[in-house]
């Protein structure tokens, strides 16, 4: 998600890249750390919204999370678990989930797909791999496994909790996807200029 502190005069993803684009360089925002999940989301934000705003990576997210409560930094990209008590409390605002849907436990906030960048859509995403060498009726069986796992109600709750989205898929659709988002976030890492440390 992305969030603002409620003194940044923004209330939706376009007034924040207008003013963005209007202060080039006086927005900064709070990551985990460099190269982060949320890192890599901001500077494709930055990429797709043609934005000039500063990094500062924190030693981790709640540190982050914590100075945009406390007014020390603006924004922050944050998980929707980690950010939703304080959303819920007006402690920060949010403008946007970076899903291409809205989530459940806050159905008035918006996607970025909706509002200023249609093509912008990131996930966390998690998959299970094994060895390559791993015979294909092993992959096969714990594939089928997890799949039903994943399908119990208690788990669909239990995730469902946490504001996460089940959806399995094939081995063939995880391996596509895979390469698919190795390419997209290899492009923004370059664009960016982001150093292996």
């Amino acid at each position: 998600m992305l969030i603002v502190h409620p003194s940044l005069p923004v209330r939706s993803v376009k007034a924040f890249i207008a003013y963005a684009q209007a202060n080039p360089g006086k927005l900064s925002y709070g990551t985990s750390a460099a190269g982060s999940s949320q890192h890599l989301t901001m500077e494709y934000f930055k990429l797709t919204a043609k934005t000039d705003v500063v990094h500062v990576p924190y030693k981790g997210a709640p540190q982050a999370l914590s100075d945009v409560i406390g007014g020390q930094i603006p924004t922050s990209v944050q998980s929707a678990p980690a950010v939703l008590p304080a959303i819920q409390s007006e402690r920060v605002r949010a403008l946007a989930v970076t899903s291409l849907k809205r989530i459940s436990q806050l159905p008035a906030v918006p996607t970025m797909h909706e509002t200023a960048l249609p093509a912008f859509q990131v996930n966390s995403w998690y998959g299970l791999c094994a060895p390559s060498a791993t015979p294909a009726a092993v992959l096969e069986k714990v594939h089928a496994d997890l799949v039903a796992v994943l399908r119990t109600p208690e788990v669909q709750q239990r995730f469902n909790d946490l504001v996460i989205d089940v959806a399995p898929t094939s081995r063939e659709q995880f391996g596509q996807f895979m390469q698919a988002e190795t390419a997209r976030w290899a492009r923004v890492v370059k664009a960016a200029g982001i150093q292996r440390h």
